[in-house]
């Protein structure tokens, strides 16, 4: 699935799945597992950010009005702090993604779907970071952050 694609005199680019899910991949990586990735129905995906090639489906990306839009399905290890864990990703995507595809990155929804320890318990927290300020959504209800 394409996101973007431009052509010119000098050749074409094209942004798809696989170059937002190894981006945020890469991100992820960072956090040395106290984030892991998920599908949207809460199953680990143990593999997804080693193999760019094998598309894992914890990224949507959308482009709207020039500005990259994320919505990331993700767990978390149990006894951290997931408003902690949301902030540092959604900036760190924020300085990465712009520098690999030149595209500012407008919304971030961070949808963590379950907490890890000894075998993954099932949650929504959804965080949503729009570049200003990170609102909180816990189970349908809403609070400021």
């Amino acid at each position: 699935m394409r996101i973007y694609r431009e052509e010119n005199g000098i050749g074409s680019i094209e942004i798809d799945r696989r170059v937002t899910e190894s981006l945020c991949g890469r991100v992820i990586e960072g956090f040395s597992g106290r984030i892991l990735v998920s599908d949207e129905k809460g199953r680990l995906r143990r593999g997804a950010m080693r193999n760019p090639e094998e598309s894992a489906g914890f990224v949507r990306a959308r482009l709207k009005d020039g500005r990259l839009n994320l919505k990331l399905f993700l767990i978390f290890r149990f006894g951290l702090s997931v408003r902690d864990l949301a902030v540092e990703l959604a900036r760190r995507l924020r300085e990465e993604i712009p520098d690999a595809t030149g595209f500012e990155v407008g919304k971030i929804k961070m949808v963590f779907v379950g907490t890890r320890s000894e075998r993954v318990s099932k949650r929504r927290i959804i965080f949503l970071d729009d570049g200003e300020q990170l609102l909180l959504l816990e189970d349908g209800g809403e609070k400021d952050a």
